[in-house]
């Protein structure tokens, strides 16, 4: 997991932060959570290996499709927690 974050760009956390926006409760837990389970599936030979191509592949985070937030920083900066991203990952 590790690796993965040191790896992300700001482009990449933008878009986690997007998808955070429309899919968890803000200010919890299940922000990072959502975003861990993003890193998985980028990991994960079965799906896309970008954020961006994750989140807005075809049936998944459909609230990006019809709300398409402007990445809030306060959210970016929070993803940038590598701790709590380890947690929420493990």
């Amino acid at each position: 997991m590790i690796e993965i974050l040191l790896a992300l760009t700001p482009a990449d956390y933008d878009h986690l932060a997007r998808a955070v926006q429309v899919e968890a409760v803000p200010n919890t837990m299940d922000e990072y959570c959502v975003a861990a389970s993003i890193l998985n599936r980028v990991a994960s030979p079965y799906y896309p290996s970008t954020v961006e191509n994750v989140i807005y592949a075809p049936g998944q985070y459909e609230g990006l499709h019809y709300k398409n937030p402007t990445p809030k920083r306060s959210v970016v900066l929070r993803l940038k927690d590598k701790k709590k991203m380890t947690e929420a990952y493990n």
